[in-house]
């Protein structure tokens, strides 16, 4: 009798595609990890809480409420609950009634995490220029309209 194994998914998948998958991942997390570290030996707190600061400074009124902040974020809403609760109880946030409906909360930016947000960013903006930046090539537009695209594509599928 012959074993039937179920066709591997990699099987579908151009060996092109697959390895700048992987190199996608990779990028991604070792980039991210080292610029987190670069802003906890700075003092700061790590990369999630620029996230946090960043989706909600440029959200109308500087306010969003937690599940709009998770999608904003990536985050699922009971992680973005815990951490909203962390960056509230640090003065950075604070929630409030929202006026539309009562019965919710809106997380607000704080003028001090305004502020925290204005320390993170030279450290920020230096690690994108030397981990990201610096090794793009001549055409960065393109790099850009191809992970928007990716990102919409999970994005509509309920991401």
């Amino acid at each position: 009798m012959q074993a039937h194994y179920p066709v591997c998914m990699t099987d579908e998948l151009d060996d092109d595609a697959l390895a700048a998958w992987r190199a996608f991942l990779t990028a991604h997390a070792l980039t991210t990890r080292r610029i987190s570290r670069e802003l906890t030996d700075a003092g700061l707190p790590d990369l999630g809480w620029y996230d946090l600061l960043w989706a909600l400074r440029r959200s109308p009124g500087g306010r969003l409420r937690v599940n709009e902040l998770a999608r904003e974020v990536v985050l699922s809403p009971t992680a973005m609950s815990r951490f909203v609760d962390r960056a509230a109880a640090a003065g950075v946030v604070a929630r409030e009634p929202d006026p539309d409906d009562r019965r919710a909360q809106q997380v607000v930016l704080t003028d001090e995490g305004r502020a925290l947000l204005r320390r993170m960013w030279p450290v920020y903006r230096r690690g994108i220029a030397q981990h990201f930046a610096e090794h793009l090539d001549a055409e960065p537009g393109k790099l850009s309209a191809t992970l928007r695209r990716v990102a919409d594509g999970a994005r509509g599928q309920g991401v």
